[in-house]
C-alpha cells in the first residue's frame, strides 16, 4: 500500500475523530458559560467607556485651570478687545470648547467668543458663583440662552457642560470667572462610535437616570420611560451585568457601570448602559460551535480523499509558520495566507497573527504613552514659572530650568535639601507655621514671600504650593510653582 493512501486513510481516521470530539466538546457549551463570557466582556466595554468620558472630562478641566492663570486674564488694564483676543485664540485651539467668557464678580460678560453674551449679566448661571469659590465643573445642561444665539447645524439638541476658575491677579485679588461651555456632541461621537464598531447598545444616563446620550429617540428621557425592568434590575452603584426583558418579549444581556471620576474630576456618577440583544451575545459562540461541527464531520468524510494531496504538501505549512515566527522576530506584521480553514496549523497561525497584531499595538501604546512623557517634560522645564517637587519629608526631589533662573541653584545643589535654603529670614516662624497649618490642612497655600538666591539677593516670590496624596490620603509629594514677578 502506497504511503499516500497510507496517510490519507490515517488522516481521515484522525478527521472523523477529530469531528467526533470536537463537536461534542462544541455541544457541551452551557449557555451559562456563554452568558458569562459575553456578559463579562460587556462589562469591560461599559468600565472602557467610563473611564474615556471621565479622561476627557479632566483634559478639559486642566485647559481651563491653566488659561485662567495667563496674561491677559491676570492683568486688570486688559481691554475687552485684548481679553476677547485671547479667548477666541483658546478657543481655536480646541475645537470642543463651544463658547468661553470672562465675567466680572458682578456677573457681568466682559468678554466672549465671538462676542456672545458680552454685556449679558450671567449671575443666575452656577457657574458664576460657583467659580468665584473655586474650581467650578457643572452637569449637563441646556443653556438655552446660548443655544439660541449659537448655529446648530446637526439637528440634535445642543447640551453644554460647564467648566469655571476663578481669575486672580498675582496679588491673589478676585478679578472675575473664566467659564467654557464645553459642546456635548464629542461625548455622542465617542459612545457612537464605540457602540458601532461593537454593535450594542449604549446608553449614558446622569444620576437621576436621564438618558443623556442614546439610541433612537431616548434622549432626554427618563431610564424608567425606556425600560422600568433595567430600573428594576440594577441599583445606582452596582457593576455588573444582567439578562433583562428590556420590552415586551425582547431579552437583552444589559451591562452596567457608574463613572467615579478621575484625578481632580470626582465625576457626576454618570452610569454607562450597554445593552445587546441574546441573539447577537451568544450568536458568534452559537456559530462557531455550528461551523466546527459541520466543518470537522466535512474532513472526516473525505479526509481520506485529499490525503495523497496534503501529504504532498504537509511540509509546506509548517516553513509558513516557521516564516511567521521569523517575520515577527524582525517586527514585521504578518497576515493569514489560510481561507475558511480550522486545521491544527491554521489555529496555530491564527495564534501568531494575533501575537503579532498584541505586539503592535503594546508597542503603539508604549509610543504614545513616551510621547505624551516627553511632552509633560517639556512643558515642565520650559516653563516660565519655577517648580520644585519635593518627597513627603518635603526634601527636593526635582526642579525645572526656571528654579535655576531665578534661585540660581540647580537640581544637583538642591536635591533631597529642603526649601528652607532658600529662606531669607524676612518672614517670621509665625508666618511659616500658619502656612504649613493651612497646606496640612487644606492641601494648598497661595501668597508672596521674600526669598534668598544663591548669590545672596533676594527677590519677591509669587508662590502656590499643593500636596499630592495618595490613595490612602497620604501625602507623598509636596508641588512648588513660584515666580518672581516676571
Amino acid at each position: 500500500m502506497k504511503l499516500s493512501i497510507k496517510i490519507s486513510i490515517l488522516i481521515g481516521v484522525l478527521s472523523f475523530i477529530i469531528a467526533l470530539g470536537v463537536g461534542n466538546y462544541a455541544n457541551s457549551i452551557s449557555s451559562e458559560k456563554l452568558e458569562k463570557n459575553s456578559g463579562e466582556s460587556l462589562v469591560k466595554l461599559t468600565k472602557r467607556v467610563a473611564d474615556i468620558l471621565d479622561r476627557e472630562m479632566l483634559e478639559r478641566y486642566k485647559e481651563i485651570e491653566f488659561a485662567a492663570t495667563l496674561e491677559p486674564l491676570t492683568d486688570e488694564n486688559s481691554t475687552k478687545e485684548e481679553k476677547r483676543a485671547y479667548l477666541e485664540k483658546l478657543k481655536g485651539k480646541h475645537n470642543h470648547h463651544e463658547w468661553i467668557g470672562f465675567a466680572l464678580p458682578d456677573g457681568t460678560v466682559e468678554a466672549g467668543t465671538s462676542g456672545y453674551l458680552e454685556g449679558k449679566n450671567a449671575s443666575a448661571r452656577p457657574w458664576l458663583p460657583g467659580g468665584l469659590k473655586g474650581p467650578y465643573i457643572g452637569d449637563v445642561h441646556d443653556a438655552l440662552l446660548l443655544a439660541k444665539l449659537l448655529p446648530n447645524n446637526s439637528g440634535e439638541a445642543i447640551y453644554f457642560t460647564d467648566v469655571a476658575f476663578p481669575v486672580k491677579n498675582v496679588q491673589g485679588k478676585t478679578l472675575g470667572v473664566l467659564c467654557t461651555h464645553l459642546m456635548w456632541q464629542w461625548t455622542r461621537d465617542v459612545i457612537r462610535s464605540i457602540q458601532k464598531e461593537n454593535s450594542v447598545d449604549i446608553y449614558l444616563l446622569s444620576k437621576d437616570g436621564l438618558i443623556l446620550v442614546g439610541p433612537n429617540d431616548s434622549e432626554r428621557k427618563n431610564i424608567s420611560e425606556v425600560s422600568k425592568n433595567v430600573v428594576n434590575a440594577f441599583t445606582q452603584n452596582e457593576t455588573t451585568y444582567k439578562i433583562v426583558n428590556w420590552e415586551l418579549q425582547n431579552k437583552y444581556l444589559v451591562a452596567q457601570t457608574v463613572s467615579k471620576g478621575f484625578d481632580e474630576y470626582k465625576g457626576f456618577s454618570w452610569r454607562v448602559i450597554v445593552r445587546q440583544s441574546l441573539d447577537n451575545a451568544y450568536l458568534k459562540a452559537n456559530e462557531n460551535s455550528n461551523h466546527i461541527l459541520i466543518i470537522s464531520i466535512i474532513i472526516g468524510l473525505v479526509g481520506a480523499l485529499v490525503g495523497v494531496i496534503l501529504s504532498n504538501k504537509i511540509t509546506s505549512p509548517l516553513v509558513e509558520l516557521s516564516n511567521h515566527i521569523t517575520d515577527i522576530k524582525n517586527g514585521k506584521i504578518i497576515r493569514s495566507s489560510k481561507v475558511n480553514t480550522k486545521d491544527e496549523i491554521s489555529l496555530l497561525e491564527d495564534a501568531l497573527i494575533d501575537l503579532s497584531e498584541n505586539l503592535k499595538n503594546e508597542t503603539n501604546l508604549k509610543n504614545i504613552a513616551q510621547e505624551k512623557v516627553e511632552i509633560s517634560l517639556k512643558i515642565f522645564d520650559q516653563s516660565l514659572e519655577g517648580i520644585l517637587i519635593s518627597d513627603k519629608n518635603n526634601n527636593m526631589i526635582l526642579v525645572n530650568k526656571a528654579f535655576t533662573n531665578i534661585t540660581g541653584y540647580t537640581q544637583e545643589e538642591v536635591y533631597n535639601k529642603n526649601p528652607n535654603i532658600l529662606s531669607s529670614d524676612e518672614q517670621s516662624k509665625e508666618f511659616y507655621s500658619s502656612m504649613w497649618n493651612e497646606i496640612l490642612e487644606k492641601g494648598k497655600w497661595e501668597g508672596s514671600l521674600v526669598n534668598k538666591r544663591k548669590d545672596g539677593s533676594k527677590y519677591l516670590e509669587n508662590l502656590r504650593i499643593s500636596t499630592l496624596k495618595n490613595e490612602q490620603g497620604e501625602i507623598i509629594n509636596y508641588f512648588a510653582v513660584f515666580n518672581s514677578g516676571f
